[in-house]
């Protein structure tokens, strides 16, 4: 794709048709603001044209990738990136390496969905406690033509129910987190819509940071009043 008998990289309308496979509402307009943020920065022609060089494409992705699935602010993506290298050898692990490193700025690494037949061997559930769990409404798996599909969200959760399961918790005792997370969700949007409905690239990027930024200080907030509430619940005379 980057290669040709007269060069050796890319121009930005060729980047975007090739990365809007996996990220559809990709735009040139978005690349440049991106470049505009300091987050790439490609080389140009005698003409001012951008070159995108192979090592510029994967940071490119690497920079998508975090914002989609792992719901990072601009800010974080472009200090973390400053601590790694981009090209051949390393592109592989570049992403995960970077989300793993972001263990209290990430939500959640992309895993590929996992079929209803491999859940049990990944999470430890068996088929009549996955079940049980979708009754609560906890899991929320895809309907596919090969079958139910879960997601690396869905996967996490079975995860941390087969621990809470060591303390005698069960499914129908954590309902009320699920049911709280939907409220909160709905509490967000009330408070971002007008921010999600910009029409504009650097308006959505934004909107993306906003939502980001609440979860953190939300997040933040729950923990200092559950720390509240334990110290009075646990004190001793």
């Amino acid at each position: 794709m980057f290669r040709s008998s007269e060069r050796d990289y890319a121009t930005i309308s060729e980047v975007v048709k090739e990365l809007r496979k996996d990220y559809p509402d990709l735009s040139i307009s978005k690349v440049r603001y991106l470049e505009e943020e300091g987050l790439i920065k490609p080389e140009r022609t005698s003409g001012g044209y951008r070159k995108f060089k192979p090592v510029d494409v994967d940071k490119l992705r690497t920079i998508l990738r975090l914002q989609k699935d792992n719901f990072l602010p601009l800010n974080i993506i472009k200090s973390k990136l400053k601590s790694l290298s981009f090209g051949k050898e390393v592109y592989s692990d570049t992403a995960e390496n970077l989300a793993s490193s972001l263990d209290e700025e990430t939500i959640y690494q992309e895993q590929k969905g996992v079929k209803i037949d491999d859940v049990p061997n990944i999470s430890n559930l068996s088929f009549e406690e996955i079940k049980r769990l979708e009754t609560y409404n906890i899991l929320q798996p895809e309907e596919t033509e090969e079958g139910k599909v879960y997601s690396s969200v869905d996967v996490k959760i079975m995860k941390i129910v087969k621990q809470l399961a060591d303390f005698g918790i069960e499914p129908r005792h954590i309902r009320f987190y699920e049911n709280f997370a939907e409220r909160e969700a709905s509490f967000y949007q009330q408070i971002l819509l007008p921010s999600f409905k910009q029409k504009s690239e650097e308006g959505k990027i934004k909107a993306m940071e906003e939502l980001s930024a609440l979860i953190k200080l939300t997040q933040e907030l729950k923990n200092l009043l559950l720390q509240k509430s334990i110290k009075n619940y646990f004190q001793t005379s």
